[in-house]
């Protein structure tokens, strides 16, 4: 199937994405320095209990993805988890930002349950959600076409959690004078509102796309895990993915950091940065579309990867006196570059779940999305648990007044992790997407005969 122009599936099934890189976004780049400045966490212990929510989630990523793949209802497979997901996800960034007044071990208790809400709810509706595209569509170009949306969506939806909840929380504390808790409130709940909305709305828009049923094939859950392993093409994918997600989860978390105590700056700032970022990343999606079809997906992300390092490195060239124009520039450049991996990850995705039913003959594209998924809240429990460890053992002080400043070892470790982290990790994407090659496989005896049966 070729599409021309504007396709209302492809649109109203991207706003899913909307939703959940609102809620991502939000909470990576503001929940740490809620929790640190804000309720007063040691910067270790909130690492920790990102950490270990991350973790739990994923664990249930996978059964998610068997659950939705054996899911029977008049609403198919997938889309029932929509609706309840999107619902918890907008209830979950409320909570996130709305700590009671607790101390110690309680207070430890609440966040990590509130935050293994938030995992549940967003595993809920996204591994159903990122088994539809391989379902949806079967040509590899129209994937393209499709992701081109989701990675759109993505930049708005970074824009609200990078950009217009800091200057929501700047706004209700510096110009209406409210306490910063509830200036984090007031953002949390526009968010939530934000994620709700994008949600249903992707609920009611899929509800005509093609979908696939169970196969009838049948295989033991470790049988599959074991396929799945082997499958080279979506192990090197899964690299190329958590090595991408830590590069971007350890930039967007050291940021309003970054703005506060290296620029010493207000948070404020960060709109003009969102608006460069998202713009950088809107007229970028369609370069890179063409540029993959002569270069191949792989090699454009691996072109994509190396631009990102060099922008990643030039934050060692920020300070005090950098203009404001210089650094939404560099967020354009490393929006515009990101866009290109995001794009290319998120397109070989379906590609890959298309040669694993090749392989084996089996319709699992949950198990494979929620596998996926795992790896995405691995790359987001690491690189917050590895800023936490940073800034603790380099001698930031949780809870100190936004104004005062801090060590400058902690200034180094912030630097550090905008910087030379990402830039690391995006090299060694390089290295992968050299190496990655899907092997063009023929369809399956049973979908062939299926096809000239109906023919």
């Amino acid at each position: 199937m070729k599409t021309q122009g504007f396709v209302p599936l492809y649109f109203g099934w991207s706003l899913g994405t909307l939703a959940m890189s609102s809620l991502l976004n939000t909470q990576t780049a503001l929940l740490m320095a809620y929790l640190i400045s804000v309720v007063g966490i040691a910067p270790a212990m909130v690492g920790s209990l990102i950490f270990i929510a991350k973790l739990y989630d994923g664990v249930t990523d996978p059964l998610m993805g068997v659950v939705s793949d054996r899911t029977r209802s008049p609403l198919g497979r997938r889309r029932p988890y929509l609706l309840l997901g999107g619902v918890l996800c907008a209830l979950s960034v409320v909570a996130m930002f709305s700590i009671p007044d607790l101390t110690g071990m309680a207070l430890n208790a609440w966040v990590l349950a509130v935050l293994m809400l938030a995992a549940t709810a967003y595993t809920i509706f996204n591994v159903p959600y990122m088994s539809m595209p391989a379902e949806m569509v079967s040509d590899p170009y129209e994937r393209s076409k499709l992701m081109s949306y989701r990675v759109a969506w993505i930049s708005i939806g970074t824009f609200v959690g990078v950009a217009l909840a800091p200057r929501m929380v700047a706004y209700a504390r510096d110009d209406l004078g409210w306490r910063e808790a509830d200036a984090f409130q007031l953002m949390s709940m526009v968010a939530g509102t934000i994620i709700l909305v994008a949600s249903v709305a992707c609920f009611f828009a899929t509800r005509n796309a093609r979908a696939t049923t169970q196969s009838r094939k049948r295989m033991p859950l470790i049988e599959q895990a074991r396929w799945a392993i082997g499958n080279k093409p979506f192990m090197l994918l899964l690299g190329i993915k958590y090595l991408g997600l830590f590069a971007l989860s350890s930039t967007v978390a050291a940021n309003i950091f970054f703005v506060r105590q290296v620029m010493q700056q207000s948070e404020a700032i960060m709109l003009w940065y969102g608006l460069a970022y998202m713009t950088g990343s809107l007229l970028a999606l369609t370069p890179w579309v063409l540029i993959s079809r002569r270069l191949s997906k792989p090699h454009t992300l691996a072109l994509s990867a190396g631009l990102a390092a060099l922008a990643n490195l030039t934050w060692f060239l920020s300070g005090p006196s950098e203009p404001i124009w210089v650094y939404t520039l560099r967020g354009m450049l490393l929006a515009a570059s990101n866009g290109g991996m995001l794009l290319m990850g998120q397109s070989l995705l379906p590609d890959v779940m298309e040669y694993d039913y090749r392989r084996t003959g089996l319709r699992r594209e949950g198990l494979y999305a929620g596998l996926y998924s795992f790896i995405e809240k691995l790359a987001f429990a690491t690189a917050p648990l590895m800023l936490g460890i940073l800034l603790g053992q380099m001698g930031f002080v949780q809870g100190l007044p936004r104004s005062a400043q801090q060590p400058e070892s902690a200034l180094l470790a912030i630097t550090i992790a905008i910087a030379a982290v990402p830039a690391v990790t995006n090299i060694l994407k390089i290295v992968l997407a050299l190496n990655l090659k899907i092997p063009q496989l023929p369809e399956p005896e049973e979908h062939a005969s299926e096809q000239r049966n109906a023919s």
